[in-house]
């Protein structure tokens, strides 16, 4: 069985053009899991595309609107698609309550998090003293900082190591946790790598990083898209219990 992920996307407004880069279905391909680009549209016809989804991937892009997480725009917040936000917003919202598997990347982990009631610092340099480097000038597949993971956490038993080398393309991070979210790595500056659910029977996990640029070259961070493209299959095997039973 293929389980049929949902993969968001950005959008240029001036080109108007839906874009989404090439790692991510590659990386879900990989992984044994099938890509579809999902282009954020009304909101009311979320729930009729989740019902045709096995797992969610939520891609990185630009920043979420503060008003999501009940805060006004400061000067150092960048651009943001209002569309994306809400339509991004509640798929995950009904994704999360549905336990289909979430694998956020990026601002896809901030979109989990707020979705979750959250809240996101608008920029890393409000909160932290003395920052790493986290818009890195090295190619994207490079890892370039070192992160933490905290024993016992499902990032920890995926990747079966305390500590590993991440890239990074953000200038925000995550503040406030939200519901049922537990903090999974932290950098070495104390930002927050990565998040996933507290119930170790659903598969949410948010990192801030950006593994489908690293997969081909890094073993270990390939096993993050196992790990979320097995969920899926699971999911996709619960569905059809059920389909059964019903006839």
């Amino acid at each position: 069985m293929y389980p049929l992920i949902g993969i968001t996307s950005s959008y240029d407004a001036e080109a108007k053009k839906f874009i989404i880069g090439e790692d991510y279905p590659g990386a879900v391909q990989a992984a044994g899991g099938v890509p579809l680009f999902i282009p954020h549209h009304s909101e009311e016809h979320v729930a009729a595309l989740l019902a045709g989804l096995d797992g969610l991937l939520l891609s990185g892009g630009g920043d979420i609107d503060p008003y999501y997480f009940g805060e006004e725009p400061l000067p150092v917040n960048g651009c943001i698609d209002p569309l994306r936000d809400g339509f991004e917003i509640l798929l995950t919202k009904l994704a999360l309550k549905k336990g289909m598997p979430i694998l956020g990347i990026c601002r896809g982990m901030q979109v989990l998090n707020v979705a979750a009631g959250g809240s996101v610092c608008q920029d890393l340099n409000l909160r932290v003293d003395r920052p790493l480097q986290h818009m890195q000038q090295a190619p994207r597949w490079y890892a370039t900082h070192n992160i933490k993971l905290v024993k016992g956490s499902m990032l920890h038993g995926i990747m079966e190591r305390e500590s590993v080398r991440v890239n990074s393309f953000h200038h925000q991070m995550i503040n406030d946790l939200g519901k049922n979210l537990v903090i999974s790595a932290i950098a070495g500056d104390n930002v927050v790598e990565a998040i996933e659910c507290a119930d170790d029977k659903t598969f949410a996990l948010g990192v801030q990083f950006h593994p489908e640029n690293m997969y081909f070259k890094y073993p270990h961070i390939f096993s993050i898209f196992k790990a979320f493209i097995e969920a899926c299959t699971r999911f996709l095997s619960s569905k059809k219990s059920l389909f059964l039973k019903d006839i």
